[in-house]
């Protein structure tokens, strides 16, 4: 999953570098890389067999 995230923050970079006129776009794939992380960290948290401790 974070590699998912990382190509869209990278293709996010990438049309506002190279495709200035397709920002609204790349705002779009920010947002859902962002809802894509909060999503992973409720997950990963929620569904933990371990209690939420420092390991």
């Amino acid at each position: 999953m974070e590699l998912v995230n990382f190509i869209l923050i990278f293709c996010a970079g990438w049309l506002v570098w190279r495709r200035p006129e397709r920002e609204r776009t790349a705002f779009a794939l920010l947002v859902a890389s962002a809802l894509l992380m909060a999503l992973v960290f409720f997950v990963g948290s929620r569904g933990s067999v371990l209690p939420g401790l420092n390991y």
